[in-house]
């Protein structure tokens, strides 16, 4: 090579320019984890540390190795240094992407003039769309799925907001089993699609429990499976490396329900729930867009590898959204969540039902405890 390119390419300015790209990589990735609340994103940083680790390592073998490879060693540290700051660029897209629109796509029609230009061009067509053009719940189907859910125990009803979304609060995946199985039983009768998210559980368990309701309603299981989509936001997240889950969601698609797989991070989550409403308008039959009942099971669950703030965006966002996009009777299930964020979350609904076992009052924990006491034959504290 010439001296000027050698000189450029010396172990030392290599050491430099990779020292200063890490350096930019972490402050990046203390940005987004801390001050935006999103840590979990943080893992997409291992792979560029391995790069820049790797391109180091070249570039200290090129002052070491014969004089005869040192030529190698250098170009091959710059390639992965060139690689590591092109990858760079594409995280930081995806970052801003994820932030400013809240999905986790990389595809180029989120840059601002592709995205003005698309709005500019749907402001033209002034005939009706299948997203825009919604038939709403009629008065039968709203008065079934309220004695439904009545039948479960106390439903508060916000008479003030349309019915149109419902927070529940439960003990344990049965109740959310039951509930949702008479929701979905509702929905397929009427010849109506089910959209079900899940984040605590792979989707095969809820399936399953359906098919077998379906067949003891009388309905079809096939008719009924056409009209379902499910998304998985469980594997991405807690499924890690166990092959049973393949498995699982191959079985999934003997049984003819369409599958979506969410990536990772509520962004993710969002993406996907776009990604199933894009399959059931592929099934439609005309352009109207008939009634769809829409279940986000455990959501809350991310927070352990995400962040509370992520979530209460993520509701903050869907559930204003899905009303105001109409046809949707979304249903948010969450066990095991604190109680500001329940707070949070049935203070968007518009029916509130709240299944968990409430806790006895102090004064009938003595009163168990002393009777307790008193067959023992001790007295009570």
């Amino acid at each position: 090579m010439t001296n000027s390119v050698a000189s450029e390419l010396s172990t030392w300015s290599l050491l430099a320019a990779v020292a200063t790209l890490m350096a930019f990589q972490v402050s990046l990735y203390t940005l987004v984890g801390r001050e935006r609340k999103a840590p979990y994103v943080i893992n997409s940083v291992f792979g560029l540390f391995l790069l820049g680790l790797t391109s180091a390592t070249l570039a200290l073998c090129a002052a070491l190795v014969p004089k005869d490879w040192d030529w190698y060693a250098g170009h091959a540290s710059a390639a992965l240094l060139l690689v590591n700051l092109l990858a760079t660029c594409y995280v930081l897209y995806r970052f801003s992407i994820r932030f400013l629109y809240f999905v986790d796509d990389w595809r180029p029609k989120y840059l601002p003039i592709i995205r003005h230009f698309r709005h500019w061009k749907q402001s033209q067509n002034h005939r009706p769309t299948y997203a825009h053009d919604p038939l709403p719940i009629d008065d039968d189907l709203r008065k079934e799925l309220t004695e439904i859910l009545s039948s479960f125990g106390e439903l508060d009803v916000r008479e003030a907001l349309a019915p149109r979304s419902l927070a529940v609060a439960t003990e344990h995946q049965a109740q959310a089993n039951k509930l949702v199985g008479k929701l979905a039983m509702a929905f397929f009768k009427e010849g109506l699609t089910v959209q079900y998210l899940t984040a605590s559980r792979h989707p095969i368990e809820f399936v399953s429990f359906l098919e077998k309701l379906a067949k003891d309603d009388g309905i079809e299981w096939r008719t009924a499976a056409k009209l379902l989509v499910v998304i998985d936001a469980y594997t991405p997240h807690f499924g890690f490396a166990d092959s049973i889950y393949a498995k699982k969601t191959k079985q999934l698609e003997t049984l003819g329900v369409q599958y979506v797989w969410s990536s990772r991070t509520y962004a993710g989550m969002h993406t996907a729930t776009s990604k199933a409403f894009k399959k059931i308008e592929s099934r439609k039959f005309d352009d109207t867009r008939k009634p769809t009942l829409v279940v986000y099971e455990d959501c809350y669950a991310l927070v352990d590898v995400e962040s509370i703030e992520q979530y209460r965006v993520f509701v903050r966002h869907v559930l204003p959204s899905e009303r105001m996009w109409d046809a949707m009777f979304s249903v948010f299930i969450e066990a095991a969540q604190a109680d500001a964020d329940w707070s949070l979350l049935h203070s968007y609904a518009s029916m509130k039902l709240d299944l968990r076992v409430k806790s006895a009052a102090p004064e009938e924990v003595v009163k168990t405890a002393s009777r307790a006491d008193n067959r023992r034959g001790k007295a009570p504290t």
